[in-house]
């Protein structure tokens, strides 16, 4: 099992490999399959949001397009909190 140190330096060194937006919604950026969003969104969700995020995330699932239930289940709570948000 990875912690989120080898996760970040996975993600960090993937590259654009088809055609993948950002999931804030709106936001048409590109980025890598391996990232969850742009930076300038990425970081506009909380801390503990991205936390959970990382803790979910299995390296590959991009790839192998396997998210898991809970990597589902944080992204549809990141969603809840974008449509609640005032941002």
């Amino acid at each position: 099992m990875s912690d989120i140190s080898d996760k970040v330096n996975y993600v960090k060194n993937q590259g654009q490999t088809r055609n993948h937006g950002c999931h804030w919604p709106g936001c048409n950026e590109q980025v890598p399959p391996a990232l969850w969003g742009c930076k300038k969104h990425w970081f506009a969700l909380p801390p503990l949001l991205r936390t959970k995020v990382w803790a979910a995330y299995k390296i590959g699932q991009e790839i192998k397009l396997n998210p898991s239930p809970e990597y589902i289940a944080v992204m549809k709570e990141v969603q809840q909190w974008i449509k609640n948000s005032k941002l």
